[in-house]
């Protein structure tokens, strides 16, 4: 059961796994992306995959609690929020299913205060953009030595100012819209609810007044938010980023630790030693050292982050059973 945000890189994330282990399987789209999968199926058919091996449903919650109750489907894996994740679980208990779970994040990117402010700044900024900022694994809470807070603020938000939403189909286009307009009013009122209770704007903050149709809103820094704040609690999955200051190493690791998600996070520091140590004691599932390495690791969460792993041999364990046979000779 996958979720709209990467449709298609999700579909598969599921589907080539599962076939490489031996599996037969039901894919569920999420109800508002549904065309990446039947695509799929029919790639899948024009490959000569026998029929039954992937089976294609479309449909809304209904369609998925069929799936995660009937007796005959052994496993569920699941993309989508931690809400929907903790009902995947209740529905398949009764029949003690196995559930791969990759839910939401709300990660944390640490920036020392021996980095050069701008470059991350920049990458700081640009990485809420990515899908509208409809990312679980994006880091949205942007935790800055104190030293260079200012500096770093002024750099992002000149970089959020200058990033251009439009239409998708224009190629000048560097974010389009979110999914639909239940969304775009969650991420307004949760950014309109922080700034009742003492975030400052520092950019956004607002649908664009330009794009009168579509479900647009401005790539959005909040700073004087303080980590216990909603908006730096919840996962708002829109282009909303939040400024913690911090003072050392061991404040820093403890907010980013101090949150119910571990999906992902980042740090930045010339001393990539130090930054190693601070990534250890980070609870959550991926960490990136200055930017990280283009490689295909395990990918999942801690906490409410899910549970499992997706990608490399990790992944493949995911839909397989260990067996032992033993015999005397």
């Amino acid at each position: 059961m996958t979720a709209f945000n990467y449709p298609h890189l999700i579909n598969l994330s599921k589907i080539v796994p599962a076939l490489l282990m031996g599996n037969t399987l039901v894919l569920k789209p999420s109800p508002y992306t549904p065309l990446e999968a039947l695509a799929l199926g029919d790639i899948a058919t024009e490959a000569g995959i026998p029929p039954g091996t992937l089976n294609i449903v479309t449909g809304g919650g209904d369609v998925g609690q069929v799936l995660t109750t009937d007796g005959r489907v052994d496993m569920v894996s699941f993309t989508g929020s931690a809400t929907i994740g903790a009902a995947v679980m209740e529905q398949g208990a009764p029949t003690i299913k196995k559930v791969l779970l990759e839910l939401g994040g709300k990660s944390a990117l640490i920036a020392r205060e021996d980095v050069e402010v701008d470059m991350v700044a920049e990458q700081a900024a640009m990485g809420l953009t990515y899908q509208a900022g409809q990312g679980c694994g994006l880091c949205s809470r942007f935790l800055v030595h104190n030293s260079i807070l200012p500096a770093f603020v002024e750099k992002a938000t000149a970089v959020l100012q200058s990033i251009k939403v439009g239409n998708p189909a224009d190629p000048a286009t560097q974010m389009g819209p979110l999914i639909r307009e239940v969304q775009r009013e969650r991420v307004a009122g949760m950014v309109d609810a922080a700034v009742r209770h003492g975030a400052t704007v520092a950019t956004g903050g607002r649908a664009p007044e330009h794009l009168t149709k579509g479900f647009f809103y401005e790539p959005t820094l909040l700073t004087k938010v303080d980590n216990h704040d909603t908006i730096a609690q919840e996962e708002v999955f829109g282009p909303v980023g939040v400024v913690i200051g911090f003072d050392t190493d061991d404040e820093a690791v403890a907010i980013a630790n101090d949150s119910r998600y571990g999906l992902s996070g980042a740090i930045w520091s010339a001393d990539s030693s130090r930054a190693f140590d601070m990534a250890l004691r980070i609870r959550t599932g991926t960490v990136k050292i200055n930017g990280g390495a283009p490689i295909e690791t395990p990918f999942g969460g801690y906490k409410w982050s899910g549970i499992g792993r997706e990608y490399g041999t990790h992944g493949l364990d995911e839909y397989t059973e260990i067996k032992a046979i033993t015999y005397r000779s």
